[in-house]
């Protein structure tokens, strides 16, 4: 009888024990964070001669950020992002490629895929606080795509430009410990060098809403 009871305590000291060890290595244990991820949606607003290819709102994007930790306040990484714009126009005149004009409905389309070394600087607000302000920059290249059809006339060009993107940005911490959790709300301006029809440098603001996680 002793020796069935013997065991069976054993083993629910040892129950009992693991899930506040387990809390304790876990969310709850804060630890400085060296490694941050960010998932993003972005919406944008094309500018410029950009504006006049394509106008309105974009709400096709995303981004992906790796940052790692190099000091106190300053991070360095890597971004990935994709953005896509598009306007129809029920009746347009274009100039055709021979030199004559045509008239129709109209429809453009341009995409844009960012690679880009980034940087931030994070302005500490207090380990107690949840916010978290952040100045970046982001310098990369652009691989743009464009394409115009009018009726059944359709041209496209598409090339690999520079792109360089200053960037205001917020952190709200959700869950903060040996892993973090936060929302990201940004704003950032994109300048490229991407050049297509009557579009010369397609820069664009854009807002993210992303989550990012920290270790």
């Amino acid at each position: 009888m002793n020796r069935a009871i013997a065991p069976a305590a054993l083993a629910a000291l040892v129950l009992a024990a693991w899930p506040a060890s387990a809390q304790q290595s876990g969310w709850e244990e804060y630890r400085p964070n060296k490694t941050l991820f960010t998932a993003g949606y972005q919406i944008s607003q094309p500018l410029g001669s950009f504006h006049d290819y394509t106008g309105g709102t974009s709400f096709r994007g995303f981004t992906f950020d790796w940052r790692s930790i190099l000091g106190a306040n300053f991070s360095a990484g890597l971004r990935f992002n994709w953005n896509r714009w598009n306007e129809n126009q029920a009746l347009a005149t274009v100039t055709t490629p021979s030199g004559g004009t045509m008239s129709g409905p109209t429809f453009h389309v341009a995409d844009q895929f960012g690679v880009q070394a980034i940087g931030h600087y994070y302005f500490d607000m207090g380990r107690d606080s949840r916010l978290l302000p952040f100045l970046g920059v982001g310098l990369g290249g652009v691989w743009s795509n464009s394409r115009q059809q009018t009726i059944d006339l359709v041209s496209s060009q598409d090339g690999f430009y520079f792109i360089a993107t200053p960037e205001l940005g917020l952190m709200f911490n959700l869950a903060r410990g040996a892993t973090t959790a936060a929302l990201n709300l940004s704003v950032l301006y994109n300048f490229t060098t991407a050049s297509f029809r009557n579009v010369s440098n397609a820069s664009a603001l854009v807002e993210t809403i992303g989550m990012t996680f920290s270790y």
